[in-house]
């Protein structure tokens, strides 16, 4: 069975998203990297105040999208 998620741009076990902190997780498995800009556009859809998205490959932490001056960046 194929967890491929085309709005992810990966395979996608699940996802999390925390309303007071405004901070969604995505969960892959190992091997996956996530699509930002289209990450970021379904959190947005979720929620219009997300700030903040971290991804997890395999448990461990893969990338963060925080905004920084209005604009979305990876660290």
């Amino acid at each position: 069975m194929s967890n491929s998620h085309p709005d992810f741009g990966c395979a996608v076990l699940s996802i999390k998203y925390d309303f007071e902190k405004h901070t969604g997780h995505v969960y892959m498995p190992i091997g996956n990297c996530t699509d930002m800009e289209s990450t970021v556009d379904i959190f947005k859809k979720l929620c219009p105040y997300v700030s903040h998205i971290v991804t997890w490959c395999d448990g461990e932490l893969d990338t963060q999208y925080v905004i920084h001056k209005g604009d979305w960046i990876a660290i």
